[in-house]
């Protein structure tokens, strides 16, 4: 009996640290189960909290982004306007430059012409005069050739002198090389320089000629500083002529001589036109 009571005390005894083991075991599941459950949420959470601030980072690394790209294209721009502006005012400034090159270049040339036309030419000498005589023996052979070659030369040279003469006006080369009024003027042309050959040695009766021919072209039309043309035009068309009689020396006399010629006209044309 008494054994059999002791058997039942440790049987109890065994029964309550069952229990208690059991309760202890379960308490710790429970604890376990409550932490498994917990974990995927403060994963979550924290992935969640991770992701917001890499979304903020990039957002923020974005709008910083954007800033620079706006300042970069502000200060890209105002650049670009800087170097527009400076781009234009050097091009104005270049454009000035040449504008202003341009003007001196025409002051200068006018006040070339000028002197040129204030100058009187040399007056020719001995020699020359004998030269002009000389070739123009062999010149008058061809007077009218000569005439016809000189303002076909002029005419193409200086379209608006063509203009003066009313026969011509609105004609073709061609047509106007094939006129009898050309022919015919080219010979009073020539004539004209035959008489001045003549005149060489009686100078004031020269000068008179000469006046009267200036102030007989104002009432064509002419300008005077039209017949300075006539000169490279008369030289070039009496060089064939002369062949080998045409020398250095014999085109420095006829230009002296051409050129006094003209020089005189212009005087009596401007003197004429007031």
């Amino acid at each position: 009996m008494g054994n059999t009571y002791a058997r039942c005390e440790d049987y109890s005894a065994t029964n309550d640290e069952r229990t208690s083991r059991r309760s202890s075991l379960l308490r710790r599941c429970s604890r376990s189960l409550k932490g498994s459950l917990k974990r995927p949420d403060d994963a979550t959470g924290e992935e969640n909290r991770e992701g917001g601030e890499e979304e903020k980072g990039e957002s923020e690394g974005k709008e910083l982004g954007r800033q620079d790209g706006r300042e970069n294209e502000e200060r890209s721009g105002g650049n670009k306007k800087k170097n527009k502006g400076k781009s234009k005012r050097q091009g104005n400034h270049d454009n000035n430059d040449e504008e202003e090159e341009r003007e001196v270049d025409r002051k200068e040339t006018d006040l070339e012409e000028g002197e040129k036309e204030d100058i009187p030419p040399p007056t020719l000498t001995q020699e020359q005069k004998q030269l002009i005589k000389t070739t123009w023996t062999l010149i008058e052979a061809s007077v009218a050739k000569v005439g016809v070659v000189l303002f076909m030369g002029l005419f193409e040279t200086h379209p608006d002198v063509q203009q003066v003469f009313t026969p011509f006006r609105g004609l073709q080369m061609e047509q106007v090389k094939q006129s009898k009024e050309l022919r015919a003027h080219a010979l009073r042309v020539m004539g004209f320089v035959e008489k001045a050959v003549r005149r060489l040695d009686q100078p004031e009766k020269l000068v008179r000629m000469i006046q009267e021919c200036g102030r007989n072209h104002c009432h064509y039309g002419a300008r005077p500083d039209q017949v300075q043309h006539v000169v490279p035009q008369f030289l070039q068309a009496v060089q064939p002529t002369l062949g080998d009689e045409w020398t250095e020396d014999v085109e420095v006399a006829w230009s002296v001589l051409l050129n006094n010629l003209t020089f005189i006209m212009k005087e009596a044309m401007v003197k004429q036109l007031g």
